[in-house]
């Protein structure tokens, strides 16, 4: 018996880093997964990984660019016809450029920066919180960062922005959901160790990479928030390297 047996679970940007760790910890511990990314050919191999850990148990191939909201849209009406009714959300889709300062970022890069990392996790949990209130359960996990704590030029004004705005989405999502049984939690990881690290203008070392928190930490955490009992509640949790 796994933790999430039955579960269904969407997670964005399930093609690399986080996202593709908690896609696979997730199907590890029985749930059935909905991965959702760009590149077709990577969630594939994250799929076929998934139906692995979780003994042919189903994980679903959902090719979408989560700046369309059509697309969104139909990625959500797939996952329902194949999985049924959506348990768990989990938002982690984000990216960062690597121009960070103002007078270097574009007004261009800026709006990318919230469509992708911002504006889509306010379109998914629009489009699956009725159902999760209808239903009196459902976690929506937003996958924000401490630079939404504590905004920098190193993770650059638009990531910044991008991140605190998740703050307001998640506490807004509590406050309707929780009196229908729904409940949102802030994930904020530290410096983390995933492809995102190669867009920062100085590129961390091999050692100090090996320090960062790793994907599968953030998968563990995940699988943990979800596997508990629906009268708990973390609204908030922050996450940092122990040596930073």
């Amino acid at each position: 018996m796994g933790a999430l047996d039955g579960k269904t679970i969407i997670v964005t940007g399930a093609s690399s880093g986080f996202g593709e760790a908690i896609a696979l910890a997730c199907a590890g511990a029985g749930a059935n997964v909905s991965l959702i990314a760009r590149r077709r050919e990577l969630l594939k191999s994250a799929a076929e990984a998934a139906r692995a850990l979780n003994g042919g148990g189903q994980a679903l191939v959902c090719p979408a660019d989560v700046s369309d909201d059509g697309q969104i849209y139909a990625a959500l009406e797939q996952t329902r016809a194949k999985l049924g009714p959506i348990d768990v959300l989990v938002n982690n889709a984000g990216f960062n450029h690597t121009e960070r300062s103002i007078a270097d970022t574009s007004a261009e890069q800026w709006r990318e920066l919230l469509d992708v990392n911002l504006t889509s996790a306010f379109v998914f949990t629009k489009a699956v919180l009725p159902e999760m209130k209808a239903r009196g359960d459902g976690l929506i996990i937003n996958l924000a960062s401490r630079a939404g704590m504590y905004p920098s030029l190193l993770a650059g004004v638009g990531y910044s922005a991008s991140k605190i705005g998740m703050e307001a989405l998640n506490t807004v999502t509590n406050e309707e959901g929780n009196p229908h049984g729904v409940r949102a939690c802030l994930l904020n990881p530290g410096a983390g160790n995933t492809p995102i690290m190669e867009r920062r203008p100085v590129q961390p070392s091999a050692d100090q990479k090996a320090l960062m928190i790793q994907s599968e930490d953030i998968a563990a955490t995940v699988v943990f928030l979800a596997s508990l009992p629906p009268r708990v509640h973390i609204d908030f949790l922050s996450i940092m390297p122990t040596k930073s």
